[in-house]
């Protein structure tokens, strides 16, 4: 039968921090957006990329994201690769 392996005390780490990671992935991206809501455009932006315009906003929110992202695909990669793996028939 198929015995169940389970990870080691470094991957169940990798496997929690990227869990934390998730969450604060999560809270990071509504928390940006619950608070740049709230700043007015600035009267007569029209620098697309400042800050104070929608363009700026939106392009803030896209930088954080990949930036973010990158980091969860770097946590990830580390929490798939310590996962268990089957035992490989030997001869």
């Amino acid at each position: 039968m198929d015995e169940r392996r389970s990870r080691g005390p470094g991957g169940m780490l990798a496997l929690w921090v990227f869990y934390a990671f998730c969450g604060y992935f999560i809270w990071a991206m509504l928390r940006y957006f619950w608070i740049v809501s709230q700043i007015d455009p600035i009267p007569g932006a029209t620098l697309d990329g400042d800050l104070g315009s929608t363009m700026g906003k939106w392009l803030g929110a896209l930088l954080g994201f990949v930036v973010l992202s990158s980091v969860g695909a770097i946590l990830g990669g580390i929490a798939w690769y310590t996962r268990p793996r089957g035992e490989e028939p030997s001869g």
